[in-house]
């Protein structure tokens, strides 16, 4: 799923300087919309932009300056759309640029030419910018698919607390604008869009180790093993400990971590994971909501979540989760208070609907995955695994991670 800024409709101080700050935060796409705005004035503008971020810019008016900087995109709002010839969009399309538009009425995307690559449709949501502008649609409202006869990005008021509304109503995206402009406090495009950013989805390991404890092992010592056996991503999992206990194992961990240029992913305790400087955060279902962890460990951290329905993973996403540990897979003695097992067939029903609603998070399987499960597992979509006991008890460790890595490409 897309996430979309759109300008200020005005020409604002330090826009250039603001604009550069959202790219650099993780905003893939933005279109620069001046209404009435004169050729020079916009031509600063663009000047002033960093050239590197010129390919996720999208024009609305004086296309002619897209030659000049480069930008391969643009936009023709409704009227101009309507003014405009089809074989002059094909000639646009034909020189290699991508074409959007916007409509008002989602019974206009049947008219819609195939020469664009997408189009604004809204109000989906009473507007923040436009005093009086109300919503076109309802709560209720879901976009079949076959009537997209291009992607359709929602547009209107739309906002951190709606987003995820905006997948439930089979969008492709979603266009910001009051949202960001409007903002009393700095604006993150990584804390509001949360799943929809791919900013951390490259930096997600496929291998996930997860720390045990037993009678002839502690925690320290099977990551020791995980780590020499080749895994980089390393989960730090301690139950019915006090803090205290857990704060000094997670110093000796990232020690260790640090030595193999691993990632320590701490679990439950956001207050350790920013003491020790870990790389992550996991949250469990029962555990503080990852807002509320965001606050104590900063933007910048990693921060995966649990899930175990379909309805799991869209309260993950909304809350602003990097990841998605999905499970159980199976019965595993490793976890009290299991949740309902998925099995092969739950994975393929969770990731089918994700992939009909065109939400992209990395999802890590977790819960008794055992090395023979990691092939049809892969089918499903899934990113990645997690794996505990079954790592730590197979009888070459190094030879069973080497042949993971192969099956987890």
């Amino acid at each position: 799923m897309e996430l979309i800024a759109i300008s200020h409709p005005e020409f604002i101080p330090k826009e250039a300087e603001r604009i550069n700050a959202l790219f650099r935060d993780g905003l893939l796409r933005l279109h620069i919309r001046k209404p009435g705005c004169n050729v020079a004035d916009l031509n600063r503008l663009i000047g002033d932009i960093n050239p590197d971020f010129y390919s996720k810019i999208a024009l609305h008016s004086h296309h002619e300056l897209a030659a000049q900087y480069g930008i391969t995109r643009l936009h023709f709002p409704e009227k101009l759309r309507k003014e405009t010839p089809e074989f002059m969009m094909e000639k646009f399309e034909n020189a290699g640029f991508k074409l959007s538009t916007s409509i008002h009425d989602i019974d206009e995307l049947d008219g819609l030419s195939k020469a664009f690559d997408y189009t604004f449709f809204g109000p989906v949501f009473d507007s923040i910018s436009k005093t009086g502008y109300q919503r076109a649609i309802t709560d209720d409202f879901y976009l079949e698919e076959e009537k997209k006869a291009v992607k359709v990005i929602a547009i209107g008021g739309i906002k951190r607390s709606n987003l995820h509304m905006i997948k439930t109503m089979n969008f492709d995206g979603a266009a910001m604008l009051g949202a960001i402009w409007h903002s009393e406090s700095h604006f993150s495009i990584s804390s509001i869009a949360g799943g929809l950013s791919p900013r951390q989805s490259l930096k997600i390991e496929k291998l996930h180790f997860i720390s045990n404890q037993t009678l002839e092992m502690s925690h320290l010592e099977s990551i020791n093993l995980a780590l020499a056996a080749g895994c980089r991503w390393i989960q730090l999992r301690i139950k019915n400990e006090p803090e205290d206990a857990v704060l000094k194992i997670a110093h000796a961990a990232k020690a260790l971590c640090d030595s193999y240029a691993a990632k320590l992913i701490i679990n439950d305790f956001p207050d350790i994971a920013k003491a020790v400087d870990a790389y992550g955060l996991h949250l469990g279902l029962n555990d503080m909501p990852i807002p509320q962890a965001r606050q104590i460990v900063g933007k910048n951290m990693t921060i995966g979540g649990t899930a175990n329905t379909f309805e799991d993973i869209l309260l993950r996403i909304s809350e602003g989760a990097d990841y998605i540990g999905l499970g159980p897979f199976r019965f595993t003695r490793t976890k009290q208070n299991l949740s309902p097992i998925l099995g092969l067939e739950g994975y393929h029903d969770l990731m089918q609907k994700l992939s009909e609603q065109k939400i992209n998070i990395p999802i890590i399987a977790i819960g008794g995955i055992l090395p023979g499960n990691v092939p049809t597992l892969m089918t499903t979509g899934i990113h990645g695994v997690a794996m505990s006991s079954a790592l730590i008890q197979s009888q070459d460790r190094k030879e069973t991670v080497q042949q993971l890595d192969k099956l987890l490409c």
